[in-house]
């Protein structure tokens, strides 16, 4: 597992009715290891109850040597530590820190750009955008969904991006309160033709599901589709909404074979620990390889993590934290 930083709190401000901007400032020995590309995530750590839990979010503020690094932290019902980061981070305090982390990037510069994203996946696509902008991508077009007006988050720094970019940037913002949840005629009315787009999407599932269908019935290559897609827990991108496949696993552990039921969008790992299965595991986001078994049958979602390379995926080792159900039967083996 790569090394945390204790990294210091220089700001928090507050983002729409439930959300935080949190700004950390890496010292000069720690800057080094800060380093990131617009559309990767940090892996926070607090403790709660007693236990050291770790998540992920994404990184909003600019690539910029010296400057703070910032992460956008929404709560959510039950998330243990969203809800902590808004209701106890301060400037002044610190907090352990991974490096950062994730494949969430632009895949080329050159291209116009479309975005797609759902109350607090606007983090890693505010930050594609800025990018993307940047780079001189001739356009970009930004769906940005939220439950309400009020709840929607980086509104001003949307609005000093639009400003900077004029007409190379198109924002087009829904509320699910006033209009209801957007379908994916709806989406397609409200962007550019995605032929010869890169389209990007972060957000819950579902609104991922329905803009990545409807984007592929207007033709866009589904090759040129990306998604960021966090750990299924309380607090990740996108969440366990139970509609999800659901299949049966089989684990191969310590001599015996277990059958557990995976729900919902729950990854392999949640499904072992929720059926009472004592499977080796320490971060639960992908950052180590405590949770490394063999898939032997079966097919899988793998997210991103830091650990396997094309190799070890090739040889069927997986990160049972970062893994999730495709349908039917399943079965992995632990060494």
């Amino acid at each position: 597992m790569k090394p945390a930083h204790s990294l210091k709190i220089v700001q928090v401000i507050p983002q729409g009715t439930g959300a935080v901007l949190v700004s950390f400032g890496p010292d000069s020995r720690q800057a080094r290891h800060f380093a990131f590309e617009p559309g990767q995530y940090l892996t926070l750590a607090v403790r709660v109850n007693g236990n050291e839990e770790w998540r992920c979010y994404s990184i909003t503020s600019e690539s910029s040597e010296g400057e703070p690094i910032s992460v956008l932290v929404r709560r959510v019902q039950s998330g243990l530590v969203s809800n902590w980061i808004c209701d106890h981070a301060h400037s002044g305090d610190y907090m352990r820190v991974l490096p950062p982390a994730g494949r969430f990037t632009l895949a080329r510069w050159d291209h116009a750009v479309l975005l797609f994203a759902g109350g607090s996946g606007i983090a890693p696509i505010f930050a594609l955008a800025r990018h993307a902008l940047a780079q001189g991508a001739p356009r970009v077009s930004l769906f940005y969904a939220n439950r309400d007006r009020a709840s929607a988050m980086l509104m001003a720094e949307l609005d000093g991006l639009r400003q900077q970019a004029g007409a190379r940037l198109d924002v087009h913002f829904w509320y699910d309160a006033e209009q209801g949840l957007p379908s994916p005629d709806e989406l397609q009315r409200h962007v550019t033709d995605p032929r010869g787009c890169d389209v990007y999407l972060c957000g819950p599932e579902p609104f991922m599901r329905t803009a990545a269908a409807s984007m592929a019935r207007a033709g866009c290559d589904p090759a040129c589709m990306h998604r960021e897609i966090f750990s299924p827990g309380e607090d990740a991108c996108g969440g366990n909404d139970g509609s999800g496949v659901e299949a049966l696993l089989t684990v191969k552990m310590k001599g015996k074979s277990h059958a557990v039921a995976v729900k919902g969008y729950e990854s392999l790992l949640s499904a072992m620990l929720n059926a009472g299965l004592s499977a080796p595991h320490a971060c639960k986001v992908g950052e180590c390889a405590s949770c490394v078994c063999h898939l032997e049958a079966g097919e899988v979602e793998r997210l991103d993590n830091s650990v396997l390379d094309e190799d070890d995926v090739a040889s069927g080792l997986l990160l049972a934290c970062r893994t999730r159900a495709r349908h039917g039967r399943i079965c992995v083996r632990f060494d």
